[in-house]
């Protein structure tokens, strides 16, 4: 049985965001009724496949009141509902969600606007691309090496057209944010009844991506240093090919140095991760690099890589990708016999369970297949109290996790689980060095610097375990399982554990095992290649895309576990992967069948997808334009609507500034923002008051801007929670709350550290 077995889900949704909210849904079990117009999805593309399998089709005119009537008798049968409309749409079909939720009080309705309602973009077509544009992803691709410099640097000094990219990572991100999110809302409905409204909106989860790229202290400052390092970059081959070697751990880098005889770069000191502060040194080992690496073609690299067991890639097509022994060889992809298009190689599932398995319940079903199924079995008797109750404070509070996980992705998961009130315990290696990205991924947790190699440190981490509800870790199986703390030896002391496992690469496979990091991720998937092209493969903006989204999917199965847990009792394993995640990201294309042409844009001239949904050129900047047809925009600016289109609307932008372009076409039908500057976004109004981003004192180093959760439950309202501790700064309350009075005695002994 699935986590979310019983559970059913109206899916309004359009485009990506609301279907792939319901494919994730699907997966774990949910029974999805998939609701579009008459003839089918809006959207007419290949994902679909992907994004609606596992459900159940009616069509319906929400315009026709008869339609609206069964919309309405539908939800009133409903768990959760989902809609990815502008604000206010669903009302003007008369599906008001007062009216709907007085009559299911248990309904969880996620909203998915491209803006909030209280955003004064809400009521403009929200393309991805808009969405885009008013987060400040596209930027020119020279400048993508050296992130941090770019997102603080003013539009007016950057050099070169702006780089469009296919990928639609904030519908993405909305939709994993809302399997999160929703499960939450369920969780909390299981102690009160109470239903409430998830309201996810695409430029709010597009922010979500942005993480540690908006973090500074106060005055501006950025937090994070602009220069990279030789050891995580990519490099080009003796075939021409490239690949991404991410060394970031001084062990991984003496490791390739004694390899190949360069033992002099580690006396210099040029394993360190510290690289970027010596610019010299680092010139020097990117000039030994790029002549190393063209001794050899970029699969014998990667092969390589694996020999000395350091984290490296090739850089691959996504249609390369397919065929990789990893893709091959694990679970992270799915064949699914679509009835269009035939057998169908597809993303497998974002989330793993142990105890309530998810699986792909079928493919995608035909517009209007299951009409007459969804009409008999509408008077749907809900399972939740007729007499609700407020929902009353956080969801999870009252839990505890230990969060033992490093770099990214793992402690997004505990961050998250954080903010909807539980109790976590940071737990980091006192010998590691630096917190990386601690002031981001650690708020609203207690810290504790604790060696976990040494017997008194993990005669603590099992006291911690035995009144602990969930574990979340991101270490290799070796790891763990060297250190006896694997997902077997800790269910072994506590049974109903939830214990959240997140890695690269899946936990089947050739890879398996392999270090990874996110730079990989994409590269071997596809992303690098998609967005800087074959001849020279660049991170995707933003490029930490596949660590917070894999952290967001370890949250939505830990929450899934728990509600379990609560219904069913017992605990069980959760597992997902960085490359699971960026399986999820490119599921727009990510679609292998007879006959699949690879044709999305991609590479560093790529402006957009065609006239409609492209970047144009004011006198001042540039300006992204979305809408359904030449025609929409037309008419607003007495252009032609013929071949001459694109050519006419370019010399339009031309003779514009970007605030007049905006001014006058902006409408209803069009979309169109001006590229906007990540220290404007971050400083506007209309972010800080719903809580994106956050401005707080540090105890030490002052006021610090960070990004927020945002106001996306309406009643268990998450929270941003504590600043970053200190890196073991609460070691003292930890040791208070198990009755020990030894801490003195282990710091001294080196078992833990102090800040």
């Amino acid at each position: 049985m699935g986590a979310l077995d019983q559970i059913r889900v109206i899916d309004f949704g359009h485009y990506v965001a609301g279907p792939l909210t319901g494919m994730l849904l699907a997966d774990q079990g949910a029974e999805v009724i998939k609701v579009d117009p008459p003839g089918g999805a809006v959207y007419d593309t290949p994902a679909n496949a992907t994004w609606n399998r596992g459900k159940k089709s009616i069509c319906l005119d929400l315009h026709d009141p008869d339609d609206a009537a069964i919309a309405a008798e539908l939800i009133a049968g409903a768990d959760v509902i989902i809609e990815n409309f502008r604000p206010g749409a669903m009302a003007r079909f008369g599906l008001h969600e007062a009216s709907l939720r007085e009559r299911n009080p248990g309904l969880i309705y996620n909203a998915m606007p491209a803006f909030a309602g209280d955003d004064p973009r809400s009521a403009m077509p929200g393309w991805e691309g808009v969405v885009f544009a008013a987060a400040d992803v596209f930027r020119p691709i020279a400048e993508y090496r050296n992130m941090v410099q770019v997102l603080h640097q003013h539009p007016a000094e950057r050099t070169g057209p702006p780089v469009f990219t296919s990928e639609p990572i904030a519908s993405c991100y909305a939709a994993m944010l809302s399997a999160v999110y929703i499960t939450a809302a369920l969780y909390a409905r299981q102690d009160s009844g109470s239903g409430q409204r998830v309201e996810i909106p695409l430029f709010d989860a597009m922010l979500q991506a942005v993480g540690v790229f908006a973090l500074s202290r106060l005055p501006f400052k950025p937090i994070t240093t602009s220069a990279f390092s030789g050891f995580d970059h990519q490099y080009q081959c003796r075939d021409g090919r490239w690949v991404h070697i991410v060394c970031t751990v001084p062990r991984h880098g003496e490791t390739f140095l004694r390899d190949m005889g360069r033992e002099d770069f580690i006396e210099k000191g040029m394993a360190s991760r510290g690289l970027g502060a010596n610019p010299a040194l680092n010139q020097e080992l990117i000039e030994f690099l790029t002549e190393t690496f063209l001794t050899r073609d970029a699969q014998a690299w990667e092969e390589h890589f694996q020999a000395l067991d350091i984290p490296g890639v090739a850089c691959l097509s996504t249609e390369e990708w397919l065929s990789h022994p990893q893709a091959m060889h694990s679970d992270l992809l799915a064949t699914v016999d679509d009835p269009s298009l035939g057998a169908m190689r597809q993303p497998g599932l974002q989330v793993k369970m142990s105890a309530t398995p998810g699986a792909i319940q079928g493919a995608a079903p035909a517009p209007d297949q299951h009409r007459e199924e969804i009409l008999a079995a509408k008077k749907r008797t809900l399972m939740s109290p007729s007499n609700p109750e407020p929902n009353q404070g956080l969801p999870l509070a009252g839990l505890k996790v230990l969060d033992l996980c490093i770099i990214l992705a793992g402690p997004t998961c505990g961050r998250t689980l954080a903010e909807l009130g539980a109790d976590v315990i940071k737990i980091d290696d006192p010998n590691r060095g630096d917190v990386v990205y601690h002031h981001d991924i650690n708020r609203a947790k207690r810290s504790i610097l604790l060696d976990l190699k040494r017997p008194e440190g993990l005669e603590i981490f099992w006291q911690l375990v035995a009144d602990a509800d969930v574990v979340v870790q991101n270490f290799r199986s070796d790891v763990v399982a060297r250190l006896g703390i694997d997902y077997e030896s800790v269910k072994a002391r506590k049974p109903d554990i939830i214990y959240a496992s997140l890695n690269a690469y899946g936990d089947t496979g050739p890879m398996a095992d392999q270090p990874g990091y996110e730079e990989a991720a994409q590269a071997l998937t596809g992303m690098q290649v998609r967005f800087g092209g074959a001849d020279k493969p660049i991170l995707w903006p933003y490029g930490v895309v596949n660590d917070y989204g894999t952290g967001y999917a370890g949250a939505f199965g830990v929450l899934m576990a728990l509600a379990a847990r609560r219904r069913e009792g017992g605990g069980q394993e959760v597992s997902s992967a960085l490359a699971r995640t960026a399986c999820t990201l490119q599921s727009a294309h990510l679609q292998d069948y007879a006959g699949k042409a690879w044709d999305e844009p991609r590479g560093p001239d790529s402006l957009g997808a065609g006239p409609t949904q492209r970047l144009y050129e004011c006198n001042d900047g540039w300006v992204f334009v979305g809408a359904h047809s030449p025609a929409a925009v037309a008419d607003r600016i007495g252009i032609s609507h013929d071949d001459a289109f694109e050519t006419d609307l370019a010399h339009w932008c031309a003779g514009l500034s970007t605030s007049d372009a905006v001014a006058n076409l902006r409408g209803e039908d069009v979309g169109i923002h001006a590229l906007t500057w990540m220290n404007d976004i971050v400083s506007s109004d209309t972010v800080t008051s719903r809580g994106l981003i956050v401005a707080r004192e540090h105890q030490k180093l002052g006021m610090m801007r960070t990004t927020g959760p945002g106001p996306w439950l309406s009643q268990s309202a998450n929270e941003p929670g504590c600043p970053a501790p200190l890196p073991g700064a609460d070691a003292a309350s930890i040791f208070e709350d198990l009755g020990r009075d030894d801490l003195d005695a282990l710091v001294a002994s080196g078992v833990v550290r102090l800040p």
